[in-house]
């Protein structure tokens, strides 16, 4: 009779533990090798999603410190000899600081399956170029260089100071780089400073790209010193600057009863992918400390981020300093008579691009983008992500608002709007089910024991 009990307890436990229960599914992660002038050499475990950009960012965070495992032979990075001594934390500021400066982003190297290929990762950063920053794949390694030669350009350009040189610039390359001509830059009269032979001594190159557009195309050589003659009439007027989706972007000069709407304006309006109702207008004078690289992401459209950039893109739009309120339909509709503020030296005004996609993201099986169709609800989506996964914490997901930030409980009368992010939480304590689960599977070793000790006790 026992034995007949165990063999039920046993055929129960069993039936129970074998029960189909569907895991968490997360990214498979793949290994990248980084190598070369940078702070922690080493293979880091990243997702099928991340770029270059990314692999870098990621090097600085002291969070990936937990996934990365440190190659057994790190590569030897060139050292001053005052940093073989044990560093102070004046001088681990410094090396930081060292590395910045002088880390080559426009010759980085991805070895994949024997084939090198260089990227600019400069390009992408400042100029948006998909193309110089790839995603990376399994077993990729990813060399990054120290800067060999330094070119500069200064005067009417909108980012002057030093950059990297690279073998085949031309002009109309480094000119880009620096992001353009200011609006009062006299292009008619450009300097090039040419180091000679003895190093010494230098020649001056005047140019006249307005006369000869063709100049733009002369090969530069490394050291050369670029100067940008500048209008000293405009430059003394008060300019804004107007970017995103605008038909004609760039800078303009305002005086002191120019208003927004005017601008707008004088920009041809928006284009037909401009999203007004979640236009951005702020004062950079404002902002104590400028990001350039935030100002790179508002350029691109979100189809060319990715999840980490437009994390990051979102966060600091919800919290930019000098960020004016107001209401910009309101301000259309009314053809500029109301909600149409005079604008000051420095404004700034971004137009985004209409987004019709919802982003889906936390446990649910398939993360991501997805179509915006109006009238949808929360479950439509959570349904076309592939379902909640077994990890998620019911009841505390939100939708996360894209003109506000703010997060909304879901409900049925909750309209899911173009560009909201739905998020659900994972679980953090133990469920009831992990508890019972762990206990069946207890119960079926000990009972496949017992059985097993009686058999061969019988026998």
């Amino acid at each position: 009779m026992k034995n007949r009990l165990l063999l039920i307890i046993f055929l129960s436990v069993t039936i129970l533990s074998a029960l189909e229960i569907p895991a968490q599914e997360e990214a498979i992660p793949i290994s990248v090798s980084l190598t070369g002038y940078v702070e922690n050499p080493g293979v880091y475990q990243i997702t099928p999603l991340n770029r270059l950009s990314d692999l870098l960012l990621l090097n600085k965070t002291a969070a990936l410190e937990q996934t990365k495992v440190l190659l057994e032979k790190p590569v030897e990075v060139p050292k001053p000899a005052e940093l073989l001594s044990p560093p102070s934390p004046e001088k681990e500021i410094e090396d930081v600081d060292r590395y910045e400066k002088n880390r080559g982003l426009r010759n980085i190297q991805i070895t994949r399956a024997g084939k090198t290929v260089t990227y600019d990762l400069l390009k992408f950063y400042r100029l948006g170029d998909i193309s110089q920053n790839p995603l990376l794949k399994d077993g990729d390694v990813v060399f990054v260089p120290a800067i060999k030669n330094f070119i500069s350009i200064g005067g009417g350009i909108n980012l002057p100071g030093e950059m990297e040189f690279v073998e085949g610039d031309q002009l109309i390359t480094i000119i880009n780089l620096a992001l353009g001509f200011t609006f009062d830059a006299d292009i008619s009269k450009v300097q090039l400073y040419r180091y000679q032979a003895n190093r010494i001594d230098y020649d001056v190159l005047n140019y006249d790209l307005k006369a000869n557009p063709a100049l733009f195309d002369i090969l530069l050589k490394a050291d050369d010193r670029i100067l940008i003659s500048c209008n000293s009439e405009i430059r003394t007027r008060q300019r804004i600057k107007i970017y995103g989706q605008i038909k004609y972007p760039g800078e303009y000069v305002i005086d002191a009863n120019t208003t927004l709407y005017e601008v707008l304006q004088q920009a041809g309006g928006l284009t037909k992918r401009g999203d007004l109702k979640r236009l951005v207008y702020y004062n950079e004078n404002v902002n104590a400390d400028p990001d350039p690289y935030l100002e790179l992401l508002m350029q691109r459209s979100m189809s060319e981020m990715t999840p980490l950039e437009y994390s990051y893109l979102r966060n600091n739009l919800m919290q930019l300093k000098g960020k004016y309120s107001i209401d910009p339909l309101k301000m259309m509709n009314s053809e500029g008579k109301e909600a149409n503020p005079y604008l000051f030296d420095g404004d700034r005004i971004y137009v985004p691009e209409k987004i019709d996609m919802v982003w889906v993201s936390g446990q649910v099986k398939n993360p991501g983008m997805i179509s915006w169709v109006e009238g949808k609800d929360w479950d439509y989506y959570i349904q076309a992500a592939g379902g909640y996964t077994n990890n998620r914490k019911a009841g505390k997901g939100r939708i996360i608002r894209s003109n506000s930030g703010n997060w909304v409980k879901p409900g049925k009368n909750v309209a899911i709007r173009a560009g909201d992010t739905i998020f659900v939480p994972a679980q953090t304590d133990r469920s009831m089910w992990t508890d019972v689960k762990d206990i069946v599977t207890l119960t079926s070793s000990v009972v496949t024991i017992i059985l097993g000790v009686r058999t061969f006790t019988r026998n």
